[in-house]
This record gives structure tokens, sequence and C-alpha cells, in this order.
């Protein structure tokens, strides 16, 4: 290795894998067992649902309102390229030991949802949903995954980018406030 340290990653991928394990569990017991079944409670605002949802992301939803689609094969490609892109920046970023362990453990988890939603389009041709939320919505782990995982990293990233302008005002202004 000619005199330098190797460089050993301590990312927190190992949570990855029991994070699609759980979901991918549970929908396989859904879609075996509960299709077509349907439980509210508290008047309609939650409850359970399963269906497979076809329109692959919430985007075509609101993209179906103007006559456009992304089709299953775009959205394969688009969870490949997020699960890539995201796992190389995480790489980078715990290297040049930017935003720590929280984040790293959010940005697993939100690989993880990548991942759990390229297995659906794989598996199912569309996404096992099963909770349903608020007369409108309905979900999987996968997606509270993804909002986890995104809450965590902005919540960092806000946080370490708040405290360096406060560092750099404070440096501007020489520590004292005029």
């Amino acid at each position: 290795m000619s005199g330098k340290k190797r460089l050993r990653l301590k990312l927190p991928f190992r949570y990855i894998p029991p994070l699609i394990i759980a979901d991918m569990f549970i929908k396989a017991i859904v879609t075996g067992f509960f299709m077509g079944k349907k439980k509210l409670f508290f008047g309609g605002l939650f409850g359970f649902c399963p269906h497979i949802n076809r329109e692959q992301m919430g985007i075509n939803h609101e993209l179906a309102k103007i006559d456009m689609h992304i089709s299953n094969g775009a959205n394969i490609v688009l969870n490949i390229f997020i699960i890539i892109f995201v796992g190389a920046l995480l790489i980078r970023l715990n290297r040049k030991k930017v935003y720590g362990r929280m984040f790293a453990i959010g940005s697993c988890v939100g690989i993880a949802a990548c991942i759990c939603s390229l297995l659906d389009k794989i598996i199912w041709g569309g996404s096992p949903d099963y909770m349903y939320i608020i007369n409108e919505y309905i979900i999987d782990l996968k997606d509270i995954y993804m909002f986890a995982g995104a809450i965590i990293c902005g919540g960092i990233y806000l946080r370490t980018e708040l405290a360096k302008g406060s560092d750099n005002k404070m440096d501007n202004n020489g520590g004292n406030d005029q």
C-alpha cells in the first residue's frame, strides 16, 4: 500500500438491508393476503387500504393533470441514478467529514427508500401502498423512509449552514456586535 493509510469508511450502509427487508416483507404480506380489503379509522382520516399504485410517483399524479406521464422504465432509471448519486455524495461528504453520522444515517434511510422504490417497480410494476392518510394519500413504509431521510438530512444541512452563517457574521464583525 505504499505507506498510505487505507481510507476506511464508517458509513451506516448496514442499516439499508434491514430497512429494505422490512418494507418488502410487509408488502409481500399485504399483497398476498390483504389486497382489496379496506379498514378506515377516526372518521376516515387514517386506515388500511391496500392497492398497487401504478402511477409510480406522486409527481405522476400531478403530471397526469397536464397529460404527461413518466413511464415505469424511466422511473427505474431515475431510481438507479438517485441511488448512485446519493451513495457517491454520501461517500464524498463522509471523506470530507462535512455533516456527520446523523446525516449519513438520514442519507442511508433515503437510499433504502430508493432501493425499495426500484424493487417495487421491478417486482410489482408499481408500489404496493396500504396506509391510508387524511382522505387523499395512500402510502407505504418506503414513503415514510423517504420523508424521514429528507427531514433528517434537510434539518442537519440547515443547522450546519446556519451555524456557518453565524460564524461568518462573527468573523466579519470581528466578534463585536456594533
